[in-house]
Order: structure tokens, then sequence, then C-alpha cells
């Protein structure tokens, strides 16, 4: 006993190409999710750069405050030096002799 099916080549092509299309579909939404990961990704990049940056900036700061501060810090010291050489100057009068 056998069985004969018979269809139309063309309606077996239409299935073909509909199956094709989904495919289409989904590498289409594929790409679209891939594009959205990748402007993430750059917008990442570029507040990696930004963070470096500032990174750099703060660095930078902080050398100049360490610089002024080995100028500013003998200054000080000197005033202080003086200051307190003075008050010393002035009590030496009431020291006993």
């Amino acid at each position: 006993m056998s069985l004969i099916i018979e269809t139309d080549i063309k309606d077996v092509l239409n299935k073909i190409e509909q199956r094709f299309d989904k495919i289409d579909q989904r590498f289409d939404k594929i790409d679209q999710r891939f594009d959205k990961i990748d402007q993430r990704f750059e917008v990442i990049q570029k507040d990696v750069n930004d963070i470096k940056l500032n990174v750099v900036k703060i660095e930078g700061d902080i050398k100049a405050l360490e610089t002024k501060s080995s100028i500013i810090q003998p200054i000080i010291t000197g005033v202080t030096v003086a200051f307190v050489g003075g008050i010393l100057l002035a009590l030496y009068k009431w020291l006993p002799s």
C-alpha cells in the first residue's frame, strides 16, 4: 500500500520563504540589541575616560599643592620662630638674674 501526497511546489516554497523571513526578523532584533549594547559601551567608555582625565587633573592639583606647601612651610616655621623669639626676648627682662 502506498500513499501519494500531492502538493504545489509554490506552497512549499512560500512556507520556506516565510520561515526565512521570521529568521531574518529575529536576526534584525538581535542586531538592534547589539547596537544598544554598543551604545551603552560607548557611554561607559566616555565615562571612564572622563574619570581618568579627572584623576590626572586631581593628581596635578595635589602635586601643585605639595609644591606650594613645601614653599609655605619654611615661611610659617620662620614666622613662628620669630614670634616665639620675640616673646622670649620680651620675657627675658622679667627673668631673675
